[in-house]
């Protein structure tokens, strides 16, 4: 009802009457004060005409100052600023009269004293009276019995934003208790009112008890994976919902939207700090080019055209098989600002030699990002010659087309799993990375052939985190094959930056890849995205080991023994030098591996394999199983 009240009864002008009666009131009140409170009615004739003049005055006012068109119940400091002008500009307007009217027919009684008296008196009335609104509106709006009761971590700018948010969203049925800080300078003590608790865990603990807290919201900038790690392990066991609000350069205004925050996701608890790569530096790179990318309906070939667009390039051919994909990143592209003129959407499959090479005759790119590629490591076991044609012979096409258009760059979206590969999927990667490294070699190519090299990706599809929270989502259980085994992982954001920064800074038969840290035990990661749900492992969601999936294996590597590594300009990637232990009989074993797969024969294909890559060892699951009849399996990540 009061909500109605304010939106429908109280106009602009109900807000202008208000202040001129209390401008009124307090030019009144300040004329009583400096006669002593003894008028008599000849007194009070004389000053009439300075009170019509202080209105005209005040309206005079109003139009350099409109203060009356803010929103009352949202007044903050620029307000008030607002107001002490409004009185300064008419006390000097006062003081202006008084110098012009020598004859005294208006300022006779109007003295200094006077003014000064009315010029705090306004701006205490007109605060005031905000004050009250503001304080009336926010105990209307709020509920006897509030869903949440929340702390935000973070007593700095950022904290005193997200309560502003927060208490000026009313859908959102909160009470704020207080804040949450790590400097020993603010504990203990209030900000606006509320206090700052510290943030030691026997501390929290005590407090989520004791204040029934059912929500925390994080609002410092850049905190660290580790306290986000410990915050979240000390909400978990009180099932205390985790928000993280948005950075500030992702706000507008000052202000972030209250659908900007998010719930703790298991990409914000990643054991280590994001890799940051200053998208400045790279947009000179590829500023006017007209730039390739294949695969671009995928996670990291979307993510890599997203990125694309804020380095203003010339054009953007999107190239990828699935067209509902493509037309999806098409249309979110037009709505974030991008013109139809610099997108180019080419429905084809890198393996069509002679449809891909009408589009590098048309479109000639001078930079190819190839991000095309089966990648699921269990279906290409079964699949084994889609992999081999689009992993190795897509790769050769989208390769051999780029030198023979004279492309200055192509960068390959490699994986860790091409390193000493146990898989079929594993072994078409890392015999991509040789042929085209080989292509450097050649006298004729005057393209810089790179690869980019990591390990798993958050949040892509058919990663091990989407199978999990399906899992999470359907109620159990969610299955693992061992409580020991690893990987690496990245975010789709921070994958992407890496290609683009290949494609930067990296040089002929270069592989590329990020120091990622420590890999991470998927038991942990099981666990905690069990845990992010607000659910119990082993308890609500159970935990259960099955038998290894083929061509896995314990944990991944991200270089050979036998690459050299050297330093970039920047600190978290490195670079592997192209190692020259190739099989002498690769481009014959190439042909007859071209040959079989085309024909399908699957039972063909990983003998090829192995003669090509003598490091690849097809038989992890012989390595197995024992421990298979034991029960005791690894788990498997795509």
């Amino acid at each position: 009802m009061s909500n109605l009240f304010f939106k429908k009864f109280a106009p602009r002008w109900i807000i202008f009457c208000c202040d001129i009666v209390l401008i009124s009131f307090s030019f009144i009140f300040s004329f009583f004060l400096v006669e002593h409170l003894s008028v008599n009615f000849h007194g009070l004739k004389v000053f009439l005409p300075g009170l019509i003049t202080n209105l005209v005055i005040s309206i005079i006012c109003f139009v350099v100052f409109a203060i009356y068109k803010g929103i009352i119940r949202y007044s903050e400091i620029r307000d008030i600023v607002r107001i002490i002008k409004f009185a300064i500009l008419q006390f000097l307007i006062w003081v202006l009269i008084s110098l012009v009217d020598i004859n005294q027919y208006v300022s006779g009684t109007i003295s200094i004293s006077l003014l000064l008296i009315n010029l705090f008196a306004v701006i205490f009335m007109l605060v005031a009276f905000r004050l009250i609104v503001k304080e009336i509106y926010f105990r209307a709006q709020a509920k006897p019995n509030p869903e949440h009761r929340t702390l935000i971590f973070g007593a700095g700018m950022m904290g005193q934003i997200t309560r502003k948010v927060l208490e000026q969203d009313a859908k959102i049925n909160t009470t704020l208790v207080g804040f949450i800080d790590d400097s020993h300078h603010k504990i203990g003590k209030k900000l606006e009112g509320l206090p700052i608790y510290s943030g030691d865990s026997n501390q929290l603990k005590k407090l989520f008890q004791e204040k029934g807290i059912t929500q925390v919201y994080i609002a410092i900038d850049r905190l660290t994976v580790e306290r986000k790690i410990a915050i979240t392990d000390l909400c978990v066991p009180y099932k205390i919902k985790v928000n993280v609000v948005p950075h500030a350069n992702q706000w507008s205004g000052g202000l972030f939207q209250k659908n900007q925050v998010k719930e703790m996701n298991i990409e914000e608890l990643l054991e280590r700090d994001e890799i940051i790569l200053p998208i400045d530096l790279s947009k000179a790179s590829y500023k006017n080019c007209t730039i390739l990318v294949t695969g671009a309906a995928g996670s990291i070939g979307s993510e890599i055209c997203r990125q694309l667009i804020e380095h203003g390039i010339k054009k953007l051919i999107m190239l990828d098989h699935a067209e509902s994909g493509l037309f999806d990143l098409e249309y979110e592209l037009r709505q974030k600002g991008m013109s139809p003129g610099i997108m180019q959407v080419e429905v084809a499959s890198v393996r069509d030699y002679m449809r891909v090479k009408k589009l590098f005759i048309a479109q000639q790119p001078e930079i190819v990002f190839h991000a095309a590629a089966y990648k699921h490591v269990p279906l290409m076991e079964t699949f084994s010659s889609e992999a081999v044609l689009t992993n190795i012979f897509g790769t050769k096409v989208i390769a051999d087309l780029s030198m023979l258009h004279g492309v200055k760059k192509f960068v390959l979206v490699s994986t860790d799993k091409a390193v000493n590969p146990t898989n079929v999927m594993g072994a078409t990667k890392r015999i991509s990375e040789i042929y085209i490294q080989s292509l450097n070699d050649r006298i004729e190519s005057n393209t810089e052939f790179i690869t980019t090299r990591f390990g798993n990706v958050l949040g892509s599809a058919g990663s091990v985190v989407a199978t999990f929270k399906k899992q999470i989502a359907d109620g159990g259980p969610v299955t693992l094959t061992h409580p020991d085994i690893t990987r690496f992982f990245m975010t789709i954001p921070e994958a992407a930056k890496l290609v683009l920064e290949a494609g930067k800074i990296g040089k002929s038969s270069d592989i590329l890849l990020f120091d990622m840290g420590k890999p991470v035990k998927i038991i942990d990661l099981a666990t905690r995205m069990i845990q992010l749900a607000g659910l119990v492992p082993g308890k609500d969601i159970a935990i259960q080991y099955t038998q290894l999936r083929p061509g896995e294996k314990m944990y991944e590597e991200l270089f050979k023994d036998s690459e050299e590594f050297a330093p970039t300009s920047h600190p978290k990637i490195l670079r592997a030098k192209k190692c020259g232990d190739t099989n002498p009989d690769f481009y014959v074993l190439l042909n007859k591996l071209e040959s079989v797969a085309v024909a399908h024969s699957n039972e063909m294909i990983t003998p090829i394999l192995s003669k090509m890559l003598p490091e690849f060892n097809h038989s992890p699951n012989k390595k197995m199983a024992s421990a298979d009849k034991a029960g005791q399996l690894p788990f498997s990540v795509s």
